[in-house]
């Protein structure tokens, strides 16, 4: 059986710096976590771990939080 996965330090710098990214952005937007969780669909404790970059969220979760913001799904990777 193969050893359960266990992301690389790089991925968890990654995780990170989209979830500060989505921070930033749902700050400039004037919205809680509460708000942008009800504007996307998911959980706001789901947006916290997010930011915080406790899990890796789905293309899907992505793709919600960018239209939420609203901001083009680039924008959650890279700065202008």
């Amino acid at each position: 059986m193969p050893a359960p996965y266990t992301p690389t330090d790089q991925q968890i710098r990654d995780r990170r710096d989209v979830g500060a990214r989505i921070h930033s952005l749902r700050r400039q937007a004037n919205l809680t976590q509460e708000q942008l969780g009800e504007h996307s669909r998911i959980d706001r404790r789901t947006i916290g771990r997010i930011e915080n970059g406790l899990v890796a969220p789905t293309l899907d979760q992505l793709s919600a939080i960018a239209r939420a913001l609203p901001v083009p799904l680039w924008r959650l990777f890279r700065d202008e």
